[in-house]
């Protein structure tokens, strides 16, 4: 079987992180013994007036990937332009894909405009449609885009279309006329690289660490101010590794905490899966999420976690891994002292029950998918 992922959301030459879930997609299905190659069209900001830039290349993982870009100060307009971008990717499709490589299946990647486009390249090809959505703003383009109409086709004519979460599947199901072709299908975990370590002892210091891109929506200030009251009331040295960047965390550098704060900025996959592994607990605040990789990467590593009760979390946290609390510094105080207190946790537990989200199990989840009559 050949499937072609068409994405908008992908790893480009400008931004090396784009949907770097949806690259993961990529490699669970090519584990699952399908051939795959890849579409990309993103757009992307930039200083020049336009630049197209049209490339083939092969993955680390032996996946071919087609990248066309644009790059523009005006990106916004190229963004919403459709139709220019759909003459291009059809255009590269029928002179440098189909040749070679005749896809039996068109798997998009968020509905605007990938899963658009892919719409209409499967109308013209005859394929089959399968869509999979990351996008908590789909109410919003329903209601608002001049392309909703082609957006609901998109969704109701497609095969099936898959979602990460529970939570992001009662979001969208109202736009469908048939809900039972809605799926879910959570996001990749390398579980052989975020696995189960023992734990360094707490008798000195309690380590605690957290992970983002940090803009909105995280709220990387109520972690902080939490930590602060723990710091007053604990006997324990506390110890706070921050990984990422961005302007929320700026915010709070140039203030007096008093605890330890390690910042990291962004590490590669082996470096922050060794954080992970050597921290206590994970803390995840944020005021959206349809899935969270970093929550499931911290579990898939034995670690305990609090996080927001929001959007897609509760679904990943239960009695046996961590706690849930509102976004309020007195309910992340008591959080922490739940979880600090909680000497039951089991790590390799933990880990254990994380591993539904590995590359093989996705795979043949998408497999089985695509041979479903």
């Amino acid at each position: 079987m050949k499937v072609l992922f068409i994405s908008s959301w992908y790893p480009n030459s400008v931004n090396a992180l784009k949907g770097i879930y949806i690259k993961k997609h990529a490699l669970a299905v090519h584990s699952a013994g399908i051939d795959v190659q890849v579409l990309a069209i993103t757009v992307n900001y930039s200083a020049k007036f336009f630049e197209k830039k049209v490339y083939s290349l092969m993955d680390e993982n032996g996946i071919r990937t087609h990248m066309i870009e644009f790059n523009s100060r005006f990106y916004k307009l190229l963004y919403v332009d459709l139709f220019l971008q759909y003459s291009f990717l059809k255009k590269y499709y029928l002179k440098n894909i189909k040749p070679e490589f005749k896809p039996d299946i068109i798997h998009s990647h968020v509905l605007s405009p990938a899963g658009i486009l892919g719409h209409w390249l499967s109308k013209k090809e005859k394929l089959p449609h399968i869509i999979t959505e990351h996008w908590s703003k789909v109410d919003k383009f329903m209601s608002k885009s001049i392309y909703a109409g082609q957006g609901k086709k998109a969704y109701n004519q497609a095969k099936k279309v898959t979602v990460v979460s529970n939570f992001l599947k009662g979001s969208i199901e109202k736009h469908f006329t048939d809900k039972n072709k809605v799926l879910v299908v959570p996001n990749v975990v390398n579980t052989e690289l975020f696995c189960f370590k023992e734990k360094p002892s707490r008798s000195g210091e309690l380590i605690f660490v957290c992970v983002a891109h940090w803009q909105n929506p995280k709220r990387p200030d109520l972690i902080f101010n939490a930590l602060q009251r723990l710091g007053k009331s604990s006997d324990k040295k506390i110890v706070l590794n921050v990984v990422g960047e961005g302007h929320l965390i700026n915010l709070l550098k140039n203030i007096s905490w008093n605890f330890k704060i390690n910042y990291l900025g962004n590490l590669n996959a082996p470096e922050l899966a060794s954080t992970l592994q050597n921290a206590h607990c994970f803390l995840h605040a944020s005021e959206m999420e349809t899935f969270s990789i970093v929550v499931a990467e911290a579990l898939a590593t034995g670690t305990p976690v609090l996080a927001s009760n929001v959007g897609a979390i509760p679904e990943l946290i239960n009695k046996q891994n961590g706690f849930v609390c509102n976004n309020t510094v007195d309910e992340w105080y008591e959080g922490l002292n739940n979880l600090i207190g909680n000497y039951d946790f089991n790590g390799r537990s933990i880990s254990e029950a994380n591993k539904q989200f590995g590359t093989n199990q996705i795979g043949e989840r998408f497999n089985f998918i695509y041979n479903e009559k």
